[in-house]
This record gives structure tokens, C-alpha cells and sequence, in this order.
């Protein structure tokens, strides 16, 4: 079976997108092991996901996004970023504002131009996920723990994921071992993402992200969104800026009259190809 793709990535974060249009009639019922096959980066293409696109309608893209281990999971925004960028250049979709449907989810996504693609966050919420983050003057949210010895106050921040957020001068520490520290402590029964942020100004910061292994593929651009978070209920920013990430520059903006966060970036194409999927190789 051939399996047509494009690979993209945004912000370093690669997917295979399939169009379910241009796929053989037996593709559907394979889609586990065909994500588990292309997406070794050693014997198949190379990714953290495989996104293959259903037909539009009413203004609304399906889409299934599997791991490398085949399992269905909630897409990144980088990776909706991609998708939304190939559906408006392939023709899939006819509006550069539509809404992603992954499971249950919906993103909103609007096509400004070829290098930038804004897609809604939603909301950030407080670590229980019970109740929406607002900026406020009197509300503390910060936390302390200790680590190693060492008082490091956060400020928790969920977006999807739980993210701790810790305000640092610079990245010159052991960002692996420190991350994994704060993620070990009683706070995080559950885990928890870690962002290290760096605020350059009122409109830009720097971050540096930890997520733990096993862990779904790191969204580093929804870590990004938390600090942003982070940085205005601590007064250290404006509602609008520029992350400077690992994997590129984001455009980030926590609108007031909705209290979503919406991320504008890049969605790029890698190369084309088409992938042999062995049929008789399934177990």
C-alpha cells in the first residue's frame, strides 16, 4: 500500500499529514500500525504524529492525529498550525478561518499568510482545572517548593497540560536535572510540565520547556502560552508578545474579551513523499 504524505513542522515540532482523500480504500482500518511504521525515525519517515485529514464541511476540518505508538491524542498547535496551512493550500478547505476537529476538540484556526498561522488556546486555567486564570491586580499565584535545598517559587498554569512556570535570569543551569527535580516534588501527584522563562522585556521572553518522557510529544508552543500567562498575572509583561523558542519565534496574545490565548507562527513544509506500508508485516 502507498501511502502519499507531506512533512511539515512548526517550531521543530514534525507530523506526517496524510489527505484521507488520496489514501487507498483499506488505509482507514490500518491507520495504528501505518503511524507506528512512518513515524520511526530509524525505518519510516520521522515525526511525532500522524495527522491525516478528513473532508471538510460547514466550515469544519475532521482530522485523526496518532503517536508513534499508534494511539489517537490531542494535536499540538504546532501541528494544527501545519494542518491548517495545507488545507487552505491544498484546497481542502475554502475560507482561511475554519474550525480543526481533533476527537472532541475544536481549534479554531485563520490563515493571515504562507508564514503565519493563528490558532486558538483556549483558555488557561488554574492546576485543578476548575476555574479560568484572569489578570488581577490583588490575586496572588504564585507558589514556593523546595528543590534541592533551594526555595524556587512557580506559578502554575494549565492549558491542556499542567505547566509549572519558573522566572530565571538566564538558562546557564542544568535545565534537565532541575526540571526533573521540581517535577518530583509532592505538588505534582499528577505531573507536570515545566517551562524555565526569561522575560527580555514587556514584549518578548525566552523559554526553555520540559516535559517528562513517555509523556506525549512536548507542545512547546502551549508552554509558551502558559508563560505568557505567567508573566502577566506577575505584572512582568504585556498581554502581547514574542516567545523566542528552541524551534522558532511565536507571536502570542491573551485577549481580554474572551480570555483566550491565540498563537501565530509558522506551519512549514519539509519535503513530500511517498511511503510503502507493508500490509503482511502486521501482526
Amino acid at each position: 500500500m502507498e501511502i502519499q504524505f507531506i512533512k511539515m513542522q512548526g517550531c521543530g515540532d514534525d507530523v506526517v499529514v496524510v489527505d484521507g482523500s488520496r489514501v487507498p480504500a483499506e488505509a482507514p482500518a490500518q491507520l495504528p500500525a501505518i503511524a507506528h511504521g512512518i513515524l520511526d525515525r530509524s525505518f519510516g519517515v520521522g515525526g511525532n504524529a500522524l495527522v491525516v485529514l478528513g473532508a471538510a464541511a460547514a466550515g469544519v476540518l475532521p482530522v485523526r492525529c496518532l503517536d508513534a505508538e499508534g494511539d489517537d491524542f490531542m494535536m499540538t498547535s504546532n501541528a494544527a498550525r501545519c494542518v491548517a496551512r495545507y488545507a487552505t493550500d491544498s484546497g481542502a478547505v475554502s475560507t482561511n478561518e475554519f474550525l480543526i476537529e481533533c476527537g472532541a476538540a475544536k481549534v479554531k484556526a485563520q490563515i493571515i499568510d504562507s508564514a503565519n498561522v493563528r490558532v486558538d488556546m483556549g483558555m488557561p486555567l488554574s492546576v485543578e482545572k476548575t476555574a479560568e486564570i484572569k489578570e488581577s491586580l490583588t490575586e496572588s499565584f504564585t507558589r514556593a517548593i523546595l528543590v534541592q535545598g533551594r526555595s524556587v517559587t512557580y506559578t502554575p498554569i494549565s492549558l491542556g497540560r499542567s505547566y509549572a512556570m519558573v522566572f530565571v535570569p538566564d538558562f546557564s543551569f542544568a535545565i534537565r536535572k532541575t526540571a526533573r527535580a521540581i517535577a518530583a516534588q509532592p505538588d505534582f501527584p499528577e505531573g507536570t510540565g515545566v517551562g524555565f522563562v526569561q522575560v527580555c522585556s514587556r514584549e518578548e521572553l525566552r523559554l526553555r520547556t520540559w516535559e517528562a518522557p513517555g509523556e506525549p510529544p512536548p507542545d512547546e508552543c502551549a508552554c509558551a502560552a502558559a508563560a505568557l500567562v505567567a508573566a502577566v498575572v506577575n505584572g512582568f509583561t504585556d498581554r502581547e508578545l514574542f516567545a523566542r523558542l528552541k524551534g522558532g519565534n511565536i507571536f502570542l496574545q491573551w485577549q481580554e474579551s474572551d480570555n483566550h490565548i491565540w498563537v501565530t507562527g509558522a506551519g512549514s513544509y519539509v519535503f513530500t513523499g511517498t511511503w510503502d506500508f507493508n500490509t503482511e508485516a502486521v501482526e
